[in-house]
């Protein structure tokens, strides 16, 4: 007799060579792992979790199909509930365990309260695609890829501050001082100021993530950043930059160009070759600049309200 489970993941069922068999199937770099590698591989993921669905019977448990997904704040979504991998066996595909597997993940993330999933997906995955278009799941956005490293002079005419450590009094009035330039990005951040220096000091406290803002030689605050290193299995160790806005008034002045110098020089003194962020479909210009600063599209972002 089979039966089949939706399951969390624990070291046992990580270690089952069907897991890593199909994991790979998604990621072939894995491959090259034993299954006791693959185990300490994922367990350095900190913030990941894995799910699936699994069948058991008297002889052996088998996976079919997994999931790995985050959750973490951010000021695009509040709660971010972001599923990164999504892989059915390929022995097992048309059988609808790929539309179990994303409802299981969908009532998961209401119960913890959380309002939009989002699903990143290379490009050439269009059965996935697919999947998703059918459960109401939409493009929204594009994941870029820093590919150019030649770090750039400084601009001897702004600097930068990182506001994240600073003492609460300084912290706070540098935030709020820059709350119409967030919102020119996030427009549904809190109006209230004291609920918007709360929302970001959690994120910087729990996720955690780093705000730098430019300012010019007059103190005029000009543009702003906010940034974490992170892991997941796509990129390993890497730069993910969640926010990047120049005030709508000094485009074109070099701020953005600045901030991204920034992050590929805190990138080449860790070590780490990947610099990401998002950009949300409907931003053209943004992505023109981005193309312009070597990054590409490599794969897209998928959301829902649920």
């Amino acid at each position: 007799m089979s039966n089949e489970f939706f399951v969390r993941f624990d070291e046992n069922l990580l270690r089952l060579p069907s897991c890593l068999a199909v994991h790979a199937q998604l990621h072939p770099n894995l491959i090259k792992f034993t299954c006791e590698e693959y185990v300490k591989y994922i367990q350095q993921f900190h913030e990941l979790n894995i799910c699936g669905i699994i069948r058991k019977n008297e002889a052996e448990t088998t996976v079919l199909a997994l999931a790995a997904y985050r959750k973490h704040l951010n000021t695009f979504y509040t709660i971010r509930f972001e599923i990164d991998d999504l892989i059915v066996d390929e022995k097992e595909r048309k059988h609808g365990l790929g539309t179990r597997l994303m409802h299981y993940l969908i009532d998961h993330a209401k119960q913890e309260g959380v309002s939009k999933i989002s699903v990143h997906c290379n490009p050439i995955h269009t059965d996935a695609h697919r999947l998703f278009f059918r459960l109401g799941l939409t493009i929204n956005c594009f994941e870029f890829d820093l590919e150019n490293k030649t770090v750039l002079p400084d601009n001897d005419q702004i600097r930068i501050i990182d506001v994240t450590d600073l003492p609460d009094k300084e912290n706070e009035q540098l935030l709020i001082r820059a709350h119409e330039i967030y919102q020119q990005l996030r427009p549904h951040l809190p109006n209230d100021q004291n609920e918007y220096v709360k929302q970001l000091r959690d994120i910087c406290r729990t996720s955690p993530a780093r705000i730098l803002f430019v300012l010019d030689k007059n103190d005029n605050i000009l543009g702003l950043t906010c940034y974490r290193i992170t892991e997941n299995i796509q990129y390993s160790k890497h730069i993910y930059c969640d926010d990047l806005v120049t005030d709508e008034n000094r485009r074109s002045s070099g701020v953005g160009r600045f901030l991204i110098n920034y992050m590929k020089n805190e990138r080449e003194k860790l070590g780490i070759d990947k610099l990401i962020l998002d950009s949300g479909v409907q931003r053209g210009r943004a992505h023109k600049f981005y193309h312009r600063e070597g990054f590409y599209i490599s794969r897209y972002g998928f959301s829902m309200a649920i």
